[in-house]
């Protein structure tokens, strides 16, 4: 990031503890480029909401990215913001398009890659955002909307009326970017998505459940509410949901259709039939758990994986689908300078909106 020529941004990284393997000083020496700042991890917490409530305080930009130490995003979303601001000058909130990257040596076989093909700037209703978000209305494995600071952009103002309304924490819980999907869009009143990828979210083995977070919720709670997080995306995604809704007094009905076919999804895009029927089997589980047999009914995963065919490569619905492998990329960094070269070229938008 720091190769861009670009002077209106900033990055700060909370340096992590001696254990760590990591070492952020190397980058630069102090002083030698005022756009990095290194600042001290937070003493006496491990809680990652914690953490970003800390980088956040010492953060001066007027829009906010938040990407993890693996991951890539790219400089020009200032770019892209100015174009925005232009024709929406009350956004508060700046979504892109998907990028995922799996590194070699997390991968089990063959790994596609999927981004979106399109450049145009949408503005959604908020509330059509609701409804993708606590309904889970057109979700895949997870709700289809992403205007959170987590790869993504929010207006500092927006990040201060969330602490205002929200405790005095702009993040809460053991995943702090899904407990800030669901402030922003409850708060942000013009949310702007551009289609194309500005930033790359480095993942692990496609094989692999999503990672346990520690359960935020009591125990009543977890039984109310009995799905693993580190079951897949989809369970992952609900339980942080479920405890942003019962801490704040939120009560809804009817998302727990569009919840269970997310579910089935998330089995779905497992790469193995053992990852699949162990998936399938966790969530069988916790819905006749959560809610009974009758909801169960709606359950049906199927895996149509069919290892000796080769998967589809080309476009399709808006989508690029394309080897993980082309031009031997290592990283989050190097797999975004690939999707950069294939896609629209950032510096075009504001002649585009012209």
């Amino acid at each position: 990031m720091l190769q861009s020529a670009r002077t209106d941004f900033e990055i700060v990284i909370a340096e992590p503890d001696s254990g760590s393997n990591r070492d952020m000083k190397p980058l630069v020496r102090p002083g030698d480029d005022p756009r990095l700042r290194i600042v001290e991890p937070l003493a006496g917490s491990t809680d990652p909401s914690d953490q970003w409530n800390h980088l956040l305080a010492h953060s001066r930009g007027k829009w906010i990215t938040v990407i993890g130490g693996d991951d890539y995003a790219d400089p020009e979303i200032c770019e892209v913001l100015a174009a925005t601001l232009k024709r929406v000058p009350d956004t508060e909130a700046l979504s892109w398009g998907r990028a995922e990257f799996v590194p070699p040596q997390a991968r089990t076989g063959r790994r596609i890659a999927r981004i979106p093909t399109g450049s145009k700037l949408l503005v959604p209703e908020q509330t059509e955002m609701m409804r993708r978000l606590f309904y889970w209305e057109g979700a895949s494995d997870r709700p289809d909307c992403h205007f959170g600071a987590w790869h993504g952009a929010v207006r500092r103002d927006v990040l201060d009326r969330i602490g205002e309304a929200f405790s005095d924490r702009v993040f809460e819980q053991a995943q702090p970017g899904i407990d800030n999907l669901c402030k922003v869009t409850m708060l942000g009143k013009r949310m702007v998505m551009w289609e194309r990828p500005l930033s790359v979210q480095c993942t692990g083995s496609p094989d692999a459940s999503t990672p346990p977070a520690p359960r935020a919720q009591d125990e009543a709670d977890w039984k109310a509410f009995p799905f693993d997080p580190g079951t897949g995306v989809a369970a992952l995604t609900a339980v942080s949901i479920e405890a942003f809704k019962r801490r704040y007094g939120i009560e809804l009905d009817g998302w727990q259709q569009g919840f269970i076919a997310a579910c089935a999804r998330d089995c779905e895009t497992a790469e193995t039939g053992e990852a699949f029927h162990l998936r399938k089997a966790a969530y069988e589980r916790a819905i006749l758990e959560w809610a009974g047999k009758r909801a169960l009914k709606s359950f049906k995963p199927e895996f149509r994986r069919k290892p000796k065919v080769p998967r589809f490569q080309g476009v399709k619905d808006g989508m690029l689908y394309f080897d993980m492998d082309m031009d031997a990329t290592r990283d989050a960094a190097g797999f975004y300078r690939l999707i950069n070269a294939l896609s629209f070229p950032v510096h075009l938008l504001d002649y585009k909106l012209a």
